[in-house]
């Protein structure tokens, strides 16, 4: 609870006062456990003095600006631009001015800041993050935001128990992916588990005809398509689709190099029918074409 910090709750105001000297003409909700501005907003300029709440600002498509903060020891902190599909975390204990260029949508968000200086990563100065990666990683970020943006849409303001249910949720799961992924984090800059690695090449082995698209591989091993593909390359050196194709080729090596296979043959056990852009794949792996392994074992002594 804000009771500390918040006025007592009003619901919608055409424009808050103090503490907090909002962008003229932003609906402003007023909860008890969170506080909003959301709309699109023109060109502006407005400063706000410290208090001890966490303020998070979300920027939408054209949005352009300058944001700077300063401690209340008159410590200025390098500014930052105001930039499309961005988040801005304030930290308690800031003061905050925001040059606004040009109309564009802003969620602005205000929530209580316990908690907040125990997560891993956290730090007291302003912190930037691209919203972008945040919500392909985390689908549900993405949709609590569009519905924020929706709000300043509507003709009829909604029940004040709605906003504070999206608003809490927005700046939760934002600060939670911002702040709590050290361990995520160190696990995608070490790879993926040789365990693991086999296990990944165990099921393409048993696949090779079959085109995996790299979602559903990183899927089947509980990870989203962007951490998978970075894991995996650290560990093999390739990203997913070259790692497929080298075990398909390396399969039809294996074949071609038993003797008992055409080229043709080979290729279509591991899904390729067309022989030309198998030569041109095995080529790009290998450095030579399927037909001289052939050639070559065809050519070799017998074990006779």
């Amino acid at each position: 609870m804000l009771s500390r910090h918040h006025p007592e709750p009003t619901g919608w105001d055409s424009l808050p006062g103090d503490p907090w000297e909002q962008p003229y003409g932003l609906p402003f909700f007023r909860g008890e456990k969170v506080s909003v501005s959301c709309g699109r907003l023109g060109t502006s300029y407005w400063y706000e003095h410290t208090h001890d709440l966490v303020r998070l600002i979300f920027t939408f498509n054209h949005a352009q600006g300058l944001i700077e903060t300063t401690r209340g020891d008159c410590c200025r902190i390098p500014s930052a631009f105001l930039a499309p599909h961005h988040v801005f975390i304030i930290p308690p204990g800031l003061e905050t001015t925001l040059d606004w260029l040009n109309r564009a949508e802003v969620i602005i968000l205000y929530v209580e800041s316990n908690g907040l200086g125990e997560c891993e990563g956290f730090q007291p100065d302003l912190i930037v993050r691209d919203f972008r990666p945040l919500a392909r990683n985390d689908p549900y970020l993405a949709q609590l935001a569009q519905m924020f943006l929706g709000l300043h849409r509507l003709a009829d303001r909604p029940e004040p128990e709605f906003v504070e249910g999206i608003g809490m949720a927005l700046a939760s799961r934002t600060l939670q992916l911002c702040f709590t992924r050290k361990e995520s984090d160190q696990k995608s800059r070490s790879g993926l588990p040789p365990a693991t690695v086999d296990q990944v090449t165990s099921y393409v082995d048993d696949h090779l005809s079959d085109v995996i698209p790299v979602k559903d591989l990183a899927r089947k091993f509980g990870l989203s398509p962007d951490h998978f593909a970075r894991r995996l390359k650290i560990s093999v050196k390739m990203s997913p689709k070259q790692f497929m194709l080298r075990r398909r080729m390396e399969k039809v090596r294996e074949l071609l190099s038993s003797g008992n296979y055409n080229v043709t043959q080979a290729g279509q056990e591991v899904g390729f029918d067309d022989p030309s852009h198998l030569n041109r794949c095995f080529r790009n792996v290998f450095g030579c074409s399927p037909i001289a392994v052939l050639k070559a074992a065809l050519l070799a002594p017998g074990d006779n």
